[in-house]
């Protein structure tokens, strides 16, 4: 749960970044917000969440 709380936090302040600096538009936010919430909806939020800790995983995985 910790580890999603960053993700998320980190996400976050990367969007107000690019939204501030003028690289990315409100709206493109908004939309893809949208986006992820009718993913959510219809399921297919699972597969998304599960692929990305996959991909965090084998990143952070040390030995």
């Amino acid at each position: 749960m910790g580890g999603v709380l960053v993700l998320t936090a980190v996400l976050a302040l990367v969007t107000y970044l690019l939204v501030r600096s003028g690289e990315l538009r409100v709206w493109h936010v908004l939309l893809v917000g949208v986006l992820g919430i009718y993913l959510d909806r219809i399921g297919w939020a699972d597969p998304v969440v599960y692929a990305v800790t996959w991909l965090v995983q084998g990143l952070t995985h040390t030995t």
